[in-house]
């Protein structure tokens, strides 16, 4: 009677387990804080599809693969997801009962007219099992799965961070490249500018002034020139790193680069931009879970304010020896252990505080975060939109030299115009490319800084390849 009466005891124990004593407040909070800048009516989906596509530039597809399957910043990511991984399934565990294999064996010699010698020996197998009665177990198992959901929100960050800094780094190394083609180019003319000068100052017909000014003009574009040669090859070693190489191999990985000309994008549609996925960002949704973890944190330390429970139970055999013969049978045990704090001078009190504490924290930094992203996002756009004005005058500009540079190689060639003239007009003319290239290269790491802001889009083949373990 009196073991059914334990059995009862520990089944209903059991079935009150779990109960955790701290109401979640996390998720409507989260909704609270950011309620004026979510747009209830934004639908928008993230796109499952690699973001940097829409530049349709084949290199550019290569060396993101490339990085994205080989950056050791990516590996580490991935590292610290199944780290996470392995921390949930052991919390998972330790909320099983856990069994254990206990075993002694003895002999002793008594002295004396009953003396003698004894054997005894015992074999048992116990489990032991604390019942979770105020969810500080749960809250417990709960963090460890916030914690793999935020390595998984960080692998996130990182893959747009690296396809991020491939894609800029790419187009810096592309617009150095003309830079660098235009700027030889423009010291050629340069020096037989002067020559020309020097010749008609010679003859009289030109004046010191022009000489030392055209002078002062080829030693500036050749001082540019060695600033292109420098930023080409750091450009090379940027890329090389990202790719998990060292400095000096990215030539023989994309050969052919002098000559290929910047992508033109299409301009953007007169959208606004989604809330949706600007909350959805990766560092707001580490933020999001940041919160999510703190309140679950409030659970595990008021639970740690109430009295703990465990069952223990053994079942086995044991034996005891003499000279005269021996015994041995089952045995098995059953019980409970309580533990209830009773003098702490507030300590417990004041983990619960501070825990409550840090989550009002982790709720003004999701703010704070959410507003970086909203200001991130419409300052990308704005760059974007004023880029493409911006572009756009500077190719009508481009058009007005080349026109320039057309007309009077006509009427240099029908005799009406000297070379003079025309070699002014062709350096204006190289001058006014070199402007476009570097309006058009910003405009490229502007929708690259716009894509970042609104945390990227990536297919199944990348979430494949990094979340899924053995």
């Amino acid at each position: 009677m009196k073991r059914c009466w334990l059995i009862v005891l520990a089944l209903g124990l059991a079935a009150f387990s779990a109960c955790s004593v701290h109401e979640r407040t996390a998720t409507g909070a989260l909704v609270e804080k950011a309620s004026d800048l979510r747009d209830t009516r934004d639908e928008t989906l993230r796109p499952e599809v690699d973001w940097w596509l829409s530049f349709e530039d084949e290199t550019l597809n290569g060396l993101v693969a490339r990085a994205l399957g080989e950056n050791p910043t990516l590996e580490e990511a991935a590292a610290n997801v199944r780290k996470a991984e392995a921390f949930l399934a052991g919390q998972k565990a330790a909320d099983l009962p856990g069994i254990n294999l206990s075993g002694s064996a003895g002999r002793a010699r008594t002295e004396g007219f009953m003396g003698g010698i004894s054997n005894s020996w015992s074999l048992s197998a116990v489990a032991s099992y604390e019942l979770d009665l105020w969810g500080g177990r749960q809250a417990l198992e709960a963090q460890r799965a916030l914690d793999r959901e935020a390595s998984l929100a960080s692998l996130s960050a990182t893959l747009v961070s690296v396809s991020a800094q491939v894609a800029d780094t790419w187009y810096l190394r592309l617009e150095r490249q003309v830079q660098l083609d235009l700027s030889e180019e423009r010291v050629d003319m340069r020096r037989e500018l002067l020559e020309m000068i020097e010749w008609r100052y010679g003859q009289g017909t030109a004046t010191a002034r022009d000489v030392y000014d055209t002078r002062t003009e080829l030693a500036v574009d050749e001082v540019t020139l060695a600033r292109y040669r420098t930023d080409v090859a750091v450009a090379d070693h940027a890329l090389s790193a990202l790719l998990n190489r060292k400095p000096g191999d990215f030539e023989d990985t994309v050969p052919g680069i002098s000559g290929k000309p910047l992508p033109t994008m299409p301009p953007l549609a007169d959208e606004p931009l989604s809330s949706r996925l600007i909350l959805g960002r990766p560092d707001m949704v580490r933020a999001m879970l940041d919160v999510k973890k703190a309140d679950e944190a409030v659970a595990v330390s008021l639970a740690d304010r109430f009295p703990s429970f465990s069952l223990t139970a053994g079942y086995g055999r044991a034996g005891d020896g003499w000279e005269a013969g021996s015994t041995s049978g089952a045995v098995w045990n059953i019980g409970g252990d309580l533990l209830a704090p009773l003098i702490d001078w507030g300590r417990r009190k004041a983990l619960v505080e501070a825990d409550r504490a840090a989550f009002d924290e982790s709720l003004a930094r999701y703010r704070s975060t959410a507003l970086v992203a909203f200001t991130e996002a419409a300052d990308a756009l704005t760059r974007c939109r004023n880029g493409e004005r911006e572009d756009a005058r500077l190719q009508e500009s481009l058009d007005a030299s080349s026109a320039t540079t057309a007309y009077v190689t006509s009427r240099y060639l029908e005799g009406a115009s000297d070379y003079l003239t025309l070699m002014i007009a062709r350096i204006a003319e190289n001058e006014a490319r070199s402007r476009l290239a570097t309006s058009r290269r910003l405009l490229l790491s502007n929708r690259i800084g716009l894509a970042r802001a609104l945390g990227g889009s990536f297919s199944d083949t990348w979430v494949r390849t990094y979340v899924t373990t053995d």
